[in-house]
């Protein structure tokens, strides 16, 4: 799902209290996505901006952007907050540096993709209203996220629900699949490094035919997406009691999911499959309507 380039400045504002997260995240963003990464309490004015990160102190910045808005602006909010607006995309405020940079990267997919196909010559849109189910054999994190933004398309918000899968199955990639843990992400992160690591490790013989299986199946109520990947999997319950630091690992997954939009989650098998389920707005006739593509924010 090639985009073309559509020649915006990829900028980014990131509005968020100094933490070794921010410092991870900024360095990540400029090293490893190749973005101009800009920090500062007020408005930049040397070039739109294409992206915007805050927190809840940083909130009212997403609004405050869309002065000097580059086409087809997002936004994405890191909050505590119970009840959430005014941003696209949302995480929990103890989202870890990795699980960040990730939900940057595909919301930066989606927002590259809606400029790049209009909606209508989006044969996709049109596609996702007939599709009942299917799967997916993934290998890199290009292929995640044209899967996630291609199922994206038959969810009632299709850019919450892209950027959420696709960290869902980058998380299976990276974490499952070539068994990175947090540590060495956020240390690869903040050294330029990371990229280059996963294609090491991809490489090597016992980890280049592993791959992340995504099953879909759409029905009348809801969407249910199954993330698979060919790790030795992980006992949460028995990790937790062995590493404090782990505590709430299953609770901790479950909100962040939940705040890009899935109803519910559950662990399977050995623990390295997942399923995310989306609840479908009623219709009028009893039958799933055909969603509508989120439009890209002016």
């Amino acid at each position: 799902m090639a985009t073309a380039d559509t020649g915006t400045p990829d900028r980014i504002w990131l509005c968020m209290a100094d933490s070794n997260r921010t410092r991870v995240v900024s360095r990540a963003l400029a090293k490893g996505l190749g973005m101009t990464v800009y920090m500062g309490p007020t408005m930049d004015e040397e070039g739109p901006v294409s992206l915007v990160v805050a927190d809840d102190a940083h909130a009212a910045r997403i609004a405050e952007a869309k002065g000097n808005a580059a086409p087809g602006q997002v936004s994405l909010l890191v909050t505590a907050a119970a009840r959430r607006s005014g941003a696209d995309v949302f995480l929990d405020h103890d989202t870890d540096a990795g699980t960040l940079t990730n939900a940057i990267e595909g919301l930066r997919a989606w927002r590259a993709y809606s400029l790049a196909v209009p909606p209508a010559h989006d044969i996709g849109h049109g596609a996702m209203a007939a599709f009942a189910g299917g799967e997916f054999s993934v290998q890199t994190l290009e292929q995640a996220r044209d899967v996630a933004i291609f199922i994206g398309h038959a969810c009632p918000d299709p850019r919450r629900a892209a950027v959420g899968l696709y960290v869902l199955i980058a998380n299976g990639i990276e974490h499952g699949n070539l068994e990175f843990d947090a540590t060495e992400k956020a240390k690869g992160l903040a050294d330029g490094s990371w990229a280059r690591k996963l294609n090491a490790r991809m490489a090597e013989p016992a980890f280049a035919g592993r791959r992340v299986r995504v099953g879909v199946h759409r029905g009348m109520r809801t969407i249910s997406v199954l993330v698979q990947d060919d790790g030795q999997g992980i006992d949460a319950e028995t990790a937790e009691m062995a590493n404090p630091a782990r505590a709430g690992y299953r609770g901790k997954t479950a909100r962040l999911a939940r705040s890009m939009g899935f109803s519910q989650v559950n662990w399977l098998g050995t623990g390295n499959t997942v399923e995310a389920s989306i609840v479908l707005p009623d219709t009028d006739s009893g039958a799933t309507a055909a969603p509508r593509r989120t439009a890209a924010a002016s």
